[in-house]
């Protein structure tokens, strides 16, 4: 790596720009992740994102679904290098550089999130992801280099009053997770099937119901019946609602099975946000 490759990537916009508009700072064949990396096309943002490793995947997961979520940018570049290091040199750190190189390293954030918050205000969060055993199988040294550039990055993230948080993939609910890959295949179904005289017809059905007094199949085989959709057309709306919020269940209780009962209870417009959002309660 050197500078005039850096300065190249930030003029062809790397980094920069929002939403369907935004580009990586790292792309997954950049680097050799010692997980496994994801190319994932979005279905909240039209775009394909670049996730180094499964605990990215499972957290982008979570993001893609949170309702007052409007922007997630991974692997975000915390420009410029010379900010970065004069944050290190405050922090009598050394600054990371690129392998047989003195070119300082620009250092990234995993996701760089834009929600709105409770009043109706956009705000950011920073958020890195790793696992916990990568701390714990580290020697002292490692455990200590790891913590200065998390340091550094935190700062870097304060001097603009945003708030950054580590995330730990152990502390992420893996059912919730096995739910969303679940919900996550309903997201976009055919146009003719999300009509607000279809939502409006299952919303009313699922509410006059005792949703957990019967399998979830035989709900939606009487919902069918109940409002004139063949059984695959309710089964796909009722999923896509889950993962769009109009229905809520408790994702984290256990994995949805069409042969058990699933709690349901039906969200009224508009879908509230959480006071911050809801993934820092696994921060």
């Amino acid at each position: 790596m050197t500078q005039r490759k850096i300065d190249k990537k930030i003029k062809s916009g790397c980094g920069s720009g929002v939403r369907e508009a935004y580009k990586p700072w790292i792309k997954i064949w950049d680097i050799q992740s010692r997980g496994v990396s994801h190319l994932v096309p979005g279905v909240k943002f039209h775009r394909t994102h670049h996730l180094l490793s499964n605990a990215e995947r499972d957290y982008h997961l979570i993001l893609e679904q949170d309702p007052s979520i409007i922007d997630i940018r991974e692997q975000f570049p915390l420009l410029t290098q010379a900010e970065t290091q004069a944050i290190a040199s405050s922090l009598n750190y050394r600054h990371p550089v690129y392998p047989g190189t003195q070119v300082p390293v620009v250092m990234t954030t995993d996701f760089l999130i834009t929600f709105i918050d409770s009043s109706g205000e956009e705000r950011l969060a920073a958020r890195s992801v790793k696992y916990r055993k990568e701390f714990e199988e580290a020697g002292i040294r490692e455990q200590n280099r790891m913590a200065e550039k998390f340091e550094i990055e935190a700062k870097y993230w304060a001097l603009r009053k945003v708030e950054w948080k580590l995330v730990l993939h152990e502390n992420l609910s893996q059912v919730k997770i096995a739910n969303l890959v679940i919900l996550r295949t309903y997201a976009i179904i055919h146009p003719s099937l999300p009509t607000d005289k279809n939502i409006n017809s299952l919303i009313e059905y699922i509410a006059g119901s005792k949703t957990d007094q019967l399998p979830l199949r035989a709900l939606l085989e009487k919902a069918s019946k109940a409002i004139f959709i063949e059984y695959m057309g309710v089964k796909r709306l009722f999923h896509h609602l889950l993962w769009t919020g109009r229905l809520e269940a408790d994702l984290t209780a256990r994995v949805i099975s069409l042969s058990e009962p699933l709690r349901v209870r039906v969200r009224e417009l508009p879908i509230p946000v959480t006071q911050t959002f809801e993934v820092p309660r696994h921060a």
